[in-house]
């Protein structure tokens, strides 16, 4: 019967998330060199890195230990937290996110129903103000039409000839 040693999940565990010895170690605060040595079949693992291995990565505490049941931890936190990295949610929209799902359905829907009424309110103010820009652009080039007919009269005054001005003394 072959053992199970926990160091031999670690590494599983490791490999699984992708992660090479530093990075590992980084997360739960320890170096590259100590990693190595909790990866070695019969070395000790503390109760400390145990807990800090099952707390970074999700890692369900009995299967590290004794490599029962699942992998990773099936909680509310977990899912969560899986859901907010798929969907690359910065720390705000996490708080937002968490906010929100705490209400109730009632409260959802006010929430829902007071963002649809600003999100109203604002398109009025953007149509309203591009109305108001459509006008001003429009009475700018009028002007400038104007301003083009009055230069054109200005420079088509008729010129009347009256003739030899030698002839007009007689």
């Amino acid at each position: 019967m072959e053992k199970n040693f926990i160091n031999a999940r670690i590494r599983t565990l490791r490999k699984h998330l992708k992660l090479n010895q530093a990075e590992f170690g980084e997360r739960i605060g320890l170096k590259n060199g100590a990693i190595s040595w909790i990866e070695k079949e019969g070395h000790t693992v503390t109760d400390q890195n145990i807990k800090l291995i099952c707390e970074k990565y999700n890692v369900s505490r009995e299967w590290l230990t004794d490599g029962t049941g699942e992998m990773f931890s099936v909680t509310e936190d977990s899912i969560f937290a899986r859901f907010a990295k798929e969907n690359n949610l910065s720390e705000d929209e996490q708080v937002a996110a968490r906010y929100i799902l705490r209400l109730t359905p009632e409260q959802r829907a006010a929430v829902l129903r007071h963002v649809r009424e600003l999100a109203a309110e604002l398109e009025a103010k953007d149509a309203a103000k591009a109305a108001r820009a459509a006008e001003e652009a429009e009475r700018e080039k009028l002007h400038r039409q104007l301003d083009e007919e009055l230069e054109k009269e200005k420079t088509a005054l008729p010129v009347f000839f009256f003739g030899d001005s030698a002839a007009a003394g007689k």
